[in-house]
């Protein structure tokens, strides 16, 4: 037996709606046992379907480990997903994924259908738009019981791989066409939120992985086709002129150290890319990455305790990026290498008074003047 319990992804705000929802599933199931709930009033018939089919049939299940499959996956995935929607635009989404799952499944099919699995298809579906780089933790359960992490985009691309083979073989006892109708359905209204903007854009979802990618190909037909980004007086944070212009030798050399290191990065191979970062800047300590690249840089510099390297990697991200969206937690984890590694209190003191009012996590605050404190 394998099955999730939990995501890398941070939330920003408890959520109350995801956690409700689980809460009304689990009610009503209760009351269907006891026979307080009609089951047959409330599923979806697609021979003769109402209105009140298509949202009552969501909250119904047919057995304790069918409500306790679709809950596991709805706590896993649909935390974050409100997180980043909020709590009515979450509800309305979560209703209307179910609804959308109903009338795929009554497509093709005419056999009743219960269970939240199409609401809980079109969450995993925008999750995956939303948060494509986070990590699952998954608990394996056979003589003995352990735990891996697996990229999130593997397992919903694997689980949605899954139904459409079933689907397509004909097994039965499963509306596995409700389950693909939600996938698409939330994955389409997740890319829709970020291309029109409706949704604030984070540097890890989908769209701007692609748009990232379409920037890295165009980049390197350039540098093929003979054009020197580095060559002249331009202005962005990797230009040189004058006297201090790098020679064609030394230009070739950074080039090929930044395809390196993104390629590294594409793989998922921090540590590699992180030791590719570290021969880049020596080479040239103007260097800076992308926004994301040089976040996960830094971060894994962190980890492995290079904690100078890692102040150097923060400090270039916070004077390139200034505008971005949590600009104030990376100044808190530089401010914590400057006080417990590297004895560098003023500048600690001067980052964390300059986070102190945009933090809003708790735990955050209590870090910021847990940093204070230590500086006296």
């Amino acid at each position: 037996m394998i099955f999730p319990i939990r995501t890398d992804r941070q939330l920003r705000h408890t959520p109350w709606v995801n956690i409700s929802l689980i809460a009304v599933n689990t009610i009503v199931f209760a009351m269907t046992v006891q026979g307080a709930v009609d089951v047959d009033r409330f599923m979806l018939d697609p021979t003769s379907p109402r209105l009140v089919h298509y949202v009552g049939y969501q909250f119904l299940h047919g057995s304790l480990m069918h409500l306790l499959g679709n809950m596991l996956f709805l706590y896993v995935f649909g935390n974050s997903v409100e997180d980043r929607l909020g709590k009515v635009a979450y509800l309305a989404f979560y209703l209307s994924g179910g609804v959308i799952a109903g009338l795929g499944h009554g497509l093709v099919n005419d056999v009743p259908v219960l269970g939240a699995s199409g609401s809980v298809a079109a969450v995993t579906g925008a999750y995956l738009a939303l948060f494509p780089l986070s990590n699952v933790t998954l608990v394996y359960w056979y003589f003995f019981i352990g735990s891996f992490e697996l990229p999130s985009m593997i397992l919903i691309l694997f689980k949605v791989g899954l139904d459409l083979v079933y689907q397509l073989a004909g097994m039965g006892g499963v509306a596995y066409l409700a389950h693909l109708s939600g996938y698409v359905c939330g994955f389409a209204v997740g890319m829709c939120l970020l291309w029109s903007r409706l949704l604030s854009r984070e540097p890890y979802d989908l769209l701007t992985l692609l748009e990232q990618r379409r920037r890295r190909a165009k980049f390197k037909a350039l540098t093929r086709s003979g054009y020197q980004p580095w060559e002249g007086g331009g202005s962005g944070p990797t230009a040189k002129a004058g006297a201090d212009a790098p020679s064609s030798a030394e230009q070739e050399q950074t080039m090929r150290l930044r395809e390196k290191v993104v390629d590294d990065l594409n793989r998922y191979d921090l540590s590699s890319a992180a030791d590719r970062y570290v021969e880049l800047v020596q080479t040239d300590p103007n260097q800076v990455m992308s926004q994301q690249h040089q976040l996960d840089l830094a971060n894994q510099l962190m980890v492995t305790e290079r904690y100078d390297l890692a102040a150097g990697a923060y400090e270039s991200f916070l004077s390139t990026y200034g505008s971005y969206a949590q600009h104030e937690q990376v100044e808190l984890i530089l401010a914590l290498i400057y006080v417990r590694y590297l004895d560098r209190g003023q500048r600690a003191r001067e980052l964390v008074n300059r986070a102190m009012p945009r933090l809003h996590d708790p735990h955050q605050k209590k870090l910021a003047q847990e940093i204070l404190d230590e500086l006296g």
